[in-house]
């Protein structure tokens, strides 16, 4: 899918590149998103893949174009809970500008299936000192998630279930771009860190309110209004903080842009589907 085509040798350009729904990747110029999109790789994020594991290096960044991933800190012996999430408006892997070569403290599994670009953290930073644009970018949304993470931190500290489970829905929701969450009762007690009894019952009282309906394997927002008045004032925060830094005049309501096929489209990298698939 193409820009319209504009006059001039810049709108030219700008018409040239394929569409992109994830939110870092469109505030870049044209020029530089094709550089970025000439090494990447399209591929498909699967529920519970784990992209980055537990200090072993980082071998590749994500730009999200749908799905879920959470990024969980370890808290014992095989024991991590969500520090925070990423949708189409982030970055996995994005302490690697940071430290390219640090291994991380945290796992980054996803949780809602959906597809990503994919560059190998070599590349990314190369493109890091060559592209200002992109630096900007990427060092802003680094802003927003040592906001989202202390906020989160704080918030689980003072606030109950009730209202945290609001805020993670509400962040879920953000993030996806999607009012049904597809995860069950189960996993988002373990993201939690809760018991999974705890979540049921508040997400019963939540349907009794009326703000979401839940089925089997999934939860889906029906009011977002009323489930923000139940919320603490910590997604507001954190959502001020994506808008200052990365989106002037945002409107949280809107939604990304349609999501990029699998298709292998010129430009855009290569596919490695066939690839994944014969591994499989």
């Amino acid at each position: 899918m193409f820009y319209p085509v504009q006059h001039g040798c810049a709108a030219h350009k700008k018409a040239m590149v394929p569409e992109v729904r994830n939110n870092l990747l469109r505030l870049m110029p044209a020029d530089e998103l094709l550089r970025v999109l000439d090494v990447c790789e399209r591929v498909r994020l699967a529920p519970r893949q784990v992209l980055h594991h537990y200090m072993l290096p980082m071998e590749h960044v994500y730009f999200v174009e749908r799905g879920l991933v959470s990024v969980a800190a370890r808290v014992g012996r095989e024991k991590f809970v969500e520090v925070w999430l990423i949708g189409s408006e982030g970055l996995v892997g994005s302490p690697v500008v940071l430290a390219a070569r640090a291994a991380p403290l945290h796992r980054r599994t996803v949780q809602v299936m959906g597809e990503a670009l994919r560059i190998k953290t070599s590349e990314f930073c190369q493109l890091l000192e060559s592209l200002p644009n992109l630096r900007s970018v990427v060092e802003r949304y680094l802003a927003v998630v040592l906001a989202q993470t202390s906020q989160s931190g704080a918030c689980n500290s003072y606030h109950g279930l009730r209202q945290r489970l609001a805020r993670w829905l509400l962040t879920a929701q953000s993030a996806m771009g999607e009012d049904e969450i597809p995860l069950t009762h189960g996993v988002l007690a373990e993201l939690l860190g809760v018991r999974r009894a705890s979540v049921t019952e508040c997400l019963e009282v939540l349907q009794k309110d009326g703000t979401i309906t839940t089925r089997r394997g999934s939860v889906k927002i029906e009011n977002s209004a009323e489930l923000s008045k139940l919320c603490c004032d910590c997604f507001k925060l954190i959502e001020r903080e994506y808008r200052r830094h990365l989106r002037p005049g945002f409107d949280k309501r809107s939604r990304p842009g349609p999501p990029v096929s699998l298709v292998p489209t010129v430009g855009v990298g290569k596919s490695i589907l066939a690839d994944r698939r014969s591994s499989e």
